[in-house]
């Protein structure tokens, strides 16, 4: 497949993720031209700008209102027609399918090194019959120790990259099922507050409790918004005092909120544990002004609340932890030397049995030995924060905070309406 057709399909299967990332952020023709950004490999937004260790205070002196609105764009309630945009892309199992396929594969990451391995193997290939007679004993005996360095070597990496990449990928999936765990409690805890709403004659929802309700929902945008903004640097920048004030504007949280947010003592990574405070707190005050009932039997109301809370609290130290300790250095370093040996060996151990055919043999020995390395430092990188391989499998985080944000809401509007003579 050539570049523009590659392109072309990303463009597909970029419109909706961008298109839902950037709601309300400008004309259609905005959006298109941002599509082709991204389709074309550069950055988009501020997506790409701040390094993951930019502290808050840098990022407040130095974002521009663009890339606030761009990051508050990405986080709002998805619509009800936004079910199409991805938290991964998808695949289709045809293998003709698989095989079209470029732009967010490993070839797309990985072709500019298969292919300075076969220059460096013809360099080697082209070299080596000038520098002294295979023939000659000492040379000979040379490249024979060399080629036993590299079998030992791969059937040392063999071992230990399958192994790597099943560590990676449970990483990988663990924090993909952290995140929708942390989006499940958040989803119990709509469905408590709709369900035990109080209701007027009519069935609809009394005037107290569409405040509580409001509230709640916003505490819990609120929760998922930090707890991203917390481990992910394409939306750090929600931290920031200008984020927050504009997102009073875009009805995300009230101006009270805002302003006891800001008051609150608590380092700005933290802030995910005082939104777990002011759900648990909103409940209650619901329940004693009579918003919300208390009806359910054994522990009660209340606890069916604290008991998700603590969920919430303890799920989402996991998934931070997880995220803090992804994998040891020493680890990751030995890792990448033993790969590195064993395609540096690869010319000179091939070349007496292969000739100039160790040229492609590297090459094929790279895309799969290097790319197996690749594609387990690409899922220990699950938000992309080390920008190490743009489009491959990270997680789509603004499609996460839609989906989540838009659970906050949906219980709530979903017991809007009752058939009449349900509550009699």
């Amino acid at each position: 497949m050539d570049l523009s057709s590659a392109n072309s399909m990303a463009s597909n299967d970029l419109f909706d993720d961008v298109e839902g990332s950037l709601m309300g952020g400008g004309s259609k023709d905005a959006r298109i031209s941002n599509l082709k950004q991204a389709s074309s490999g550069r950055n988009v937004g501020p997506f790409k700008v701040y390094t993951f260790d930019a502290s808050v205070e840098k990022l407040e002196r130095s974002v521009t209102d663009r890339h606030l609105d761009h990051a508050i764009d990405s986080v709002v309630p998805m619509a009800i027609g936004d079910s199409k945009s991805k938290v991964i892309r998808s695949f289709h199992p045809q293998k003709t399918w698989l095989w079209r396929q470029w732009y967010g594969t490993l070839w797309h990451h990985g072709y500019k090194n298969i292919l300075l391995m076969m220059i460096y193997t013809f360099a080697v290939s082209f070299i080596l019959p000038y520098v002294e007679d295979l023939s000659k004993k000492h040379f000979g005996q040379g490249l024979d120790s060399l080629t036993h360095v590299f079998q030992y070597l791969m059937t040392l990496a063999i071992f230990i990259l399958t192994f790597f990449l099943n560590q990676s990928y449970g990483l990988w999936r663990e924090i993909y099922n952290g995140c929708r765990s942390l989006q499940g409690h958040t989803d119990d805890l709509g469905l408590l507050a709709a369900t035990h709403a109080s209701r007027d004659e009519d069935g609809e929802y009394s005037e107290d409790a569409r405040v509580v309700l409001k509230d709640i929902a916003m505490c819990i945008k609120l929760f998922h918004i930090f707890v991203y903004a917390s481990k992910t640097r394409r939306y750090r920048v929600l931290h920031c005092k200008r984020a927050i004030n504009k997102m009073v504007a875009r009805g995300v949280l009230s101006q009270d909120m805002c302003d006891a947010l800001l008051k609150m003592p608590l380092y700005h990574n933290d802030r995910v544990f005082g939104m777990i405070q002011w759900i648990m707190l909103r409940f209650k005050a619901g329940m004693k002004n009579g918003a919300l009932s208390d009806d359910l039997p054994s522990e009660g109301f209340l606890g069916h609340v604290v008991n998700r809370c603590m969920d919430l609290r303890k799920d989402y130290s996991s998934f931070r932890y997880t995220m803090e300790a992804r994998i040891p250095l020493a680890y990751a370093h030995f890792v990448q030397v033993m790969v590195d040996s064993l395609l540096f060996t690869a010319p000179f151990a091939l070349y007496k049995e292969l000739g100039m055919f160790a040229i492609p043999t590297v090459g094929i020995m790279t895309a799969f030995f290097s790319g197996l390395l690749d594609l387990s430092k690409i899922m220990l990188d699950p938000f992309d924060n080390e920008d190490f391989c743009e489009g491959v499998i990270d997680i789509n985080v603004g499609v996460f905070i839609r989906q989540a944000n838009y659970g906050a809401i949906k219980f709530r509007d979903g017991g809007e309406f009752l058939p009449k003579g349900w509550l009699k």
